[in-house]
């Protein structure tokens, strides 16, 4: 049997047992190329159906395809995302959509979050995301998945990862409507507030973004990172294994800008940080804190805070929809202290927009996302009509 014939069996079994024929028929006929003759941005080049293991209890569906988006150095690039649709038929103008921009997973191939199990926590806000009727499309960032190298925090990389899937859903007939908010954790909180700064930059590309959600954004990386450096900080454990992604990002762009400064234990780690997944590395670390990383912990390189600021800036002044603020007082991975001034800084920068702070008191960094559901399934109920 052809593979175009077999894949439309598989859907169309899928389909029926979840409930979504009409869906997924739509999704079948748009399968046939499955490689794009075009370097065009947001456009498909493959489509299969996702492992269960893979998803949430409620998705009644669960497609992955890759597409064509942009990496580090500007160049064309293969990435891939989820999407996960919920149970029953769609309602008139199309299910409302939730873009999910994911926090640290790594930056090789091999962590891509579209085929890996999902966590608890995850579970547990998604199965509730999708019980409430929102279709959920879920970027992997380019890199991951699709045999490059993720830049990690790279806001040009996260934020067309997250635009370009969105235009290639929109060239799929999958019954979503038009108006699209995006719902990011920790670094998928940068990765949102990079994809609003974008799209504010050209709605007509992307058009529809009535909402952004973001919990465990690191306000001022280029401050918070170089005293995460020194040897006096404290926090999770997790922190190396961020440290490790950061100074491969930074020698990934900068061949040399970093290497030369690194321990001889942190040329090793970095190293392991290009394929190694979170929670590999900071095993690997066996309780080194980010210091042991580098000769000099209050120099971390000569470049250091301009580097950083290079790789994660995005434009301040350019949130084009309102933008919901959460974090936890417990927070111990990525330190909320500027995180209550901040809000009132973007609100001075967008008054179009409206910027809301909340705290969750005694929650640390996964908590607080968990701790946000209420909040953020109020935020969509006004937010996706």
């Amino acid at each position: 049997m052809p593979i175009r014939r077999r894949f439309a069996v598989a859907v169309r079994r899928a389909a029926l047992a979840a409930g979504a024929l009409g869906a997924c028929a739509a999704l079948t006929a748009t399968a046939a190329p499955a490689v794009a003759d075009s370097a065009d941005l947001g456009r498909l080049s493959g489509i299969e159906l996702l492992d269960r293991a893979w998803s949430f209890d409620q998705a009644a569906i669960s497609v992955g395809f890759t597409y064509s988006t942009v990496d580090q150095r500007d160049n064309r690039a293969p990435a891939s995302a989820a999407l996960y649709l919920p149970p029953g038929s769609p309602p008139a103008g199309g299910w409302p959509l939730v873009v999910w921009a994911h926090g640290t997973v790594g930056i090789g191939n091999d962590c891509a979050p579209s085929h890996r199990p999902q966590s608890e926590r995850n579970r547990t806000y998604f199965n509730a995301i999708l019980e409430h009727g929102y279709a959920v499309l879920a970027p992997d960032y380019q890199g991951l998945g699709t045999g490059g190298r993720f830049s990690y925090y790279n806001a040009t990389v996260e934020g067309r990862s997250l635009l370009d899937a969105v235009t290639t859903l929109r060239g799929l007939p999958v019954p979503v409507s038009q108006h699209w908010v995006l719902i990011g954790q920790s670094e998928g909180a940068h990765a949102v507030m990079s994809a609003a700064a974008l799209s504010a930059r050209n709605p007509v590309a992307t058009p529809g973004l009535t909402g952004v959600i973001a919990t465990g954004l690191r306000t001022d990386p280029a401050t918070s990172l170089r005293e995460m450096f020194r040897r006096t900080s404290t926090g999770s454990a997790n922190q190396v294994g961020y440290a490790g992604y950061y100074l491969a990002a930074l020698e990934e762009l900068e061949p040399g800008s970093v290497t030369p400064y690194l321990s001889d234990f942190g040329r090793q780690y970095v190293e392991k940080a290009a394929t190694e997944c979170l929670s590999a590395l900071v095993a690997d670390a066996e309780g080194r804190r980010p210091a042991a990383l580098v000769a000099d912990p209050d120099n971390p390189t000569p470049t250091f805070e301009s580097a950083i600021r290079s790789l994660v800036s995005y434009q301040e002044d350019l949130v084009p929809a309102d933008l919901q603020i959460g974090y936890g007082t417990a927070d111990i991975d990525v330190p909320p202290t500027d995180t209550p001034a901040y809000g009132p800084r973007l609100q001075a920068h967008n008054p179009w927009s409206k910027v809301t702070v909340t705290a969750y008191p005694g929650q640390d960094h996964s908590g607080a996302f968990l701790a946000s559901l209420p909040d953020a399934l109020t935020f969509l109920g006004t937010h996706l009509p």
